[in-house]
């Protein structure tokens, strides 16, 4: 094993950043900076290198990376922000483990048992409550399994689904805008409005626009490995709508087998919920769901997080957060002569961005009006894991945090001339950011796959839960030269590259389109940092009539 040595680490870099030159104050023009790029070349060399094993949640490779990030921001002289007055924060984890030679799901229809194999027309995952899980009910179909006033959607009207299982259809439903479709077509949303309903069981129905967007049969190669969820100080698992004991996705026979002697087939349920919500019925099929699982507690995340104080004494005790996560999926490929994904793009690349722009605000001889909190987190590719236990156990005042910017990947491999922005339609960040990339000639771009639910996908939604407005950040799509430049290469990479081994250092990274993202990022920060007040949900959005209801709230511009 190789230990690093914080103390020769810390000198390193202090020898290193004490060489470069100053970053530009200017708010407008082009990067001024030429060490910004060699910058970020060298983080992503250490922490998509192999040493770092990949990063996973709760390994040794995600330590050493956790540490690197630490000396970093000390080296810059940020203030530690993490616990007990250090710059990291730990996670504790609990990891559970499926036994996949005991496991039962049967669908039972007018005396007719069916029994499905895990991962065949079933995908079942472990138990973070239990070790031995039985569980059986009745089946009801409840269309999305969406409760929602403000859309005018309540799929549950009419349903007794108490102490029932629940049959709904999976993934943002397309007649919705993406992002809320993205936040109510999501599986953890879908569980806890069933559990508000009384359900004990969720299945989520897999249509062929999920299967698209994920294969169904991906799903069974999670079967083998260890999924994660945080524990809290007294090692209680966090379980969102822990009241659904059984959880399951379904395809084919499967779904056949639940709409088994239903008023309609479930091709033609699935039909229907392309273009609306879909009217639910009791299906005459019960369903019991048998499974075993293994805990292990020992395990833990870091996040790693440091402050800029404000300079304005009316604004410094208002905070922004910057986040990436700067972990990854670890030895992904054991059978194969690469094993590590080294996540160059995912997202060393957005932790390079991070640091990059740390070092830049800590160079400005007066520092921004406003505080902010750079917070790089951990144990993301499990579930949004560091940033979602930041925000329930925040560092720093809850209250104070008024803002957050996220970063996770991007496409550095071409000059761009639009950025993408998630949530830009839901407060009045997207006008700042306009605003702060009108600076450099830079347009704002529309959401370029709304079907996929971006908005949710990413560590900003950890923020946005807790009522905080939240951007998350891509570079766009169209080049210098007006042509859509960046699709093909989305598409290319989500195929070849996507939590795969090639996703290093070998990618044609240009570091000079990564130091102008960089600058978009330092850009956005300061113009929400600098500005009177702090930014509002707008009073239409959907995610701060439900996570701050009771927020001011801003009219959107017409």
């Amino acid at each position: 094993m190789i230990i690093l040595n914080r103390t020769l680490i810390f000198l390193c870099v202090i020898f290193f950043m004490g060489a470069l030159p100053s970053y530009s104050q200017a708010n407008d023009g082009p990067p001024s900076d030429p060490a910004s790029s060699a910058v970020i070349k060298a983080h992503m060399a250490f922490l998509a290198d192999d040493l770092m094993e990949g990063r996973e949640a709760g390994t040794v490779g995600e330590a050493r990376s956790a540490l690197y990030i630490a000396t970093q921001f000390e080296a810059l002289g940020l203030k530690p922000a993490g616990e007990n007055g250090v710059y990291v924060q730990a996670v504790p984890l609990r990891s559970a483990q499926l036994n996949l030679s005991d496991f039962e799901f049967s669908v039972q229809t007018d005396g007719q048992l069916q029994s499905f194999e895990n991962g065949s027309d079933v995908a079942v995952s472990s138990s973070f409550a239990s070790t031995d899980l039985s569980v059986a009910g009745e089946i009801v179909f409840a269309g999305h399994g969406i409760t929602a006033p403000e859309l005018g959607i309540d799929d549950y009207g009419g349903l007794d689904v108490s102490g029932k299982v629940v049959a709904v259809i999976g993934g943002p439903p397309s007649f919705l805008p993406s992002e809320e479709a993205a936040h109510f077509g999501s599986s953890s949303q879908k569980r806890l409005m069933a559990e508000a309903q009384g359900a004990i069981g969720v299945i989520i129905i897999w249509t062929p626009a999920l299967e698209k967007r994920y294969p169904f049969d991906f799903l069974k190669t999670l079967f083998k490995s260890w999924n994660m969820t945080w524990s809290d100080t007294a090692g209680k698992p966090n379980i969102e709508a822990p009241k659904i004991t059984l959880r399951a996705f379904v395809r084919g026979d499967a779904t056949e087998a639940i709409f088994s002697g239903a008023p309609m087939t479930a091709a033609e349920a699935i039909a229907k919920s392309e273009v609306g919500p879909v009217k639910g019925f009791v299906s005459k099929s019960t369903v019991k769901l048998s499974l075993q699982t293994k805990h292990d507690d020992t395990r833990q995340s870091r996040n790693v997080a440091a402050l800029l104080p404000g300079s304005d004494p009316a604004l410094s005790d208002e905070i922004i957060v910057l986040t990436a996560h700067y972990d990854h999926v670890g030895i992904c490929a054991p059978d194969k002569e690469d094993k590590i994904c080294n996540g160059a793009l995912d997202n060393a690349f957005g932790t390079a961005l991070l640091l990059d722009v740390a070092r830049a605000l800590a160079a400005q001889e007066t520092p921004p009006a406003r505080s902010i909190l750079f917070l790089a987190v951990g144990a993301e590719e499990k579930g949004l894991l560091g940033s979602d236990y930041f925000a329930a156990f925040p560092t720093v005042p809850r209250n104070q945090i008024i803002a957050n910017i996220n970063l996770d990947g991007g496409f550095p491999f071409y000059d761009f001339s639009d950025v993408i922005a998630f949530g830009a339609e839901q407060s009045q960040m997207g006008e700042q950011l306009q605003s702060a990339i009108s600076k450099i000639g830079l347009t704002l771009a529309p959401d370029p796959f709304p079907e996929q639910g971006i908005f949710t996908r990413s560590d900003q939604y950890s923020f946005v839960k807790r009522g905080i407005p939240a951007l998350f950040l891509y570079n766009g799509f169209t080049d210098m030269d007006g042509q859509n430049k960046g699709q093909a290469i989305w598409d290319s990479f989500l195929v070849e590259h996507y939590h795969e081994p090639s996703d290093d250092l070998s990618l044609p990274i240009d570091y000079n389109v990564s130091a102008k993202f960089s600058h978009v990022f330092r850009l956005l920060t300061l113009e929400v940092a600098n500005a009177p007040s702090r930014p509002l949900w707008y009073d239409d959005s959907v995610f701060g009539k439900r996570f701050a209801p009771d927020e001011p709230k801003a009219q959107r511009p017409r």
